[in-house]
């Protein structure tokens, strides 16, 4: 496996090479989040099918749903929308998780035919990548709700997705049942990245046996020498081909990281680190820092950085982001709230649409919400980095004050205890380093703080919110 012999930094790294430069705080944690709640609430008003669960292919500003088919959008929207449910408990869980377990239910009843997940509702037609994109979403939904649901059903729709590997071209999974040309790209890497997700779940070894090998297969079959991906490998030629997809280097650092969490071998994060780097390069505007392909795809890529900046502290990847998800609100946004296909390409979103489809309103929507989440340092309340004595003077002064008042808190909860444990955990913590469980030990609880911190007090003027 190829390496980096270092973490990239800010500085010199991706920004000094890409011509990406690095924000110092990013768009705030809270407008992210809230721009991503009105593309929900959109999809919600607009492409949720009436008495139901699930929504439909398109909408029009006649009020008309149609596409997809049997009434139904396609099931490939329908798992970027299950993320975007996924997000929404991770803000809200009282107000989501039934929502969630009821489109789960509903998808399960009107898609699931003959193994796996159907393209069509009520029909036979499936796809490898599809079923591999559901089951990070319900391992995902399993990981925040805890419900054995999710967890049953992904493994259910895992082995439909491993039904599509043999021995063919030396491995690797198609793309679509019946069609036996080609071994695909996506359907393997995330067919990897489902494996080590439901390894770390479960801690079954056969799902980390599963991902070490379809890794392997994409790296040696289908890798590019700068680390992103062709798109398929043909079985006639026996050679890769097509082109350099978003969402395949997006899930490529994905399943990297799922693997080097499963294992700790820091070469699957070296390894994405280095996939990312070329992937920024590649499909970030380096002018305008747009992420220039299309939507649907592209959320791979941000939920990717996302969880990279969460693993190595790296800011370049948090400022990509960040500047992409400004660009994209800012300049592709129509004025009812819609996103068209692309988020870089084609210029500034200046008329309505006339019609949206849920694929690109609920990649837009994940993109967003996922992105106002990830937080590197809870407990880094003033957002400088470090955890410290200062920020502990930042939750004081909000002690008691509603959900979302405290800057840089993504608990969702009344500032209190959450907020002051998650400072205690990481104090001495860095946007560099790992959180420090001797510093963390080190900390004193509330009563000896008081008087650690008197002095501080008294210098301090700030009050808490009403």
């Amino acid at each position: 496996m190829a390496s980096l012999s270092r973490v990239w930094r800010c500085g010199l790294g991706l920004a000094l090479l890409v011509g990406i430069c690095p924000a110092v705080r990013g768009v705030e944690l809270a407008t992210l989040q809230a721009w991503g709640m009105e593309v929900a609430q959109e999809i919600e008003s607009t492409l949720r099918l009436e008495r139901s669960s699930l929504y439909a292919e398109t909408a029009n500003l006649g009020g008309g749903q149609y596409g997809g088919a049997n009434g139904r959008a396609f099931v490939w929207p329908a798992a970027t929308q299950f993320r975007v449910l996924d997000s929404l408990v991770q803000i809200d869980p009282t107000t989501y998780a039934p929502e969630l377990r009821a489109f789960s239910n509903q998808l399960r009843n009107d898609y699931w035919r003959n193994g796996g997940y159907s393209a069509v509702a009520f029909a036979s037609d499936h796809y490898y990548d599809d079923n591999g994109h559901l089951v990070v979403s319900m391992v995902e939904a399993y990981n925040l709700t805890g419900d054995e649901v999710y967890k049953t059903r992904a493994i259910e729709t895992y082995d439909f997705v491993l039904s599509g590997e043999d021995d063919a071209g030396g491995g690797g999974i198609y793309f679509r049942r019946g069609d036996y040309g080609s071994k695909d790209t996506v359907s393997t890497l995330q067919g990897a990245r489902a494996a080590a997700m439901l390894y770390n779940a479960t801690g079954e070894q056969q799902y980390l046996d599963d991902a070490e090998r379809l890794m392997e297969w994409t790296n040696s079959h289908v890798q590019q020498a700068g680390g992103r991906y062709w798109q398929r490998f043909r079985l006639d030629t026996m050679q890769a081909d097509g082109v350099d997809i978003v969402n395949a280097t997006g899930i490529g650092i994905s399943a990297n990281i799922e693997l080097y969490d499963a294992t700790g071998d820091l070469a699957y994060l070296h390894e994405a680190q280095r996939v990312a780097y070329s992937g920024v390069g590649r499909f970030f505007n380096s002018s305008t820092g747009a992420l220039n392909d299309e939507s649907y795809w592209a959320f791979e890529m941000v939920d990717a950085l996302n969880d990279l900046y969460l693993r190595d502290g790296n800011r370049s990847w948090r400022s990509a982001v960040h500047g992409a998800m400004e660009w994209m609100h800012d300049n592709k946004r129509d004025p009812n709230g819609h996103y068209p296909l692309f988020w870089g390409r084609e210029g500034v979103q200046t008329e309505t649409l006339t019609e949206w489809n849920l694929n690109e309103q609920a990649a837009a929507a994940r993109a967003l919400l996922d992105t106002s989440v990830t937080e590197l340092l809870p407990g880094d309340f003033n957002d400088d980095g470090v955890v410290d004595m200062a920020d502990y003077v930042v939750w004081r002064n909000n002690v008691g004050a509603h959900r979302g008042t405290l800057p840089n808190d993504t608990s969702q909860q009344v500032v209190g205890t959450t907020q002051y444990l998650a400072w205690k955990r990481n104090f001495g913590a860095t946007d560099s380093s790992a959180p420090s469980s001797l510093a963390a030990a080190a900390v004193p609880e509330p009563a000896t703080l008081l008087l650690w911190v008197a002095a501080i007090a008294l210098l301090t003027c700030g009050r808490r919110p009403a």
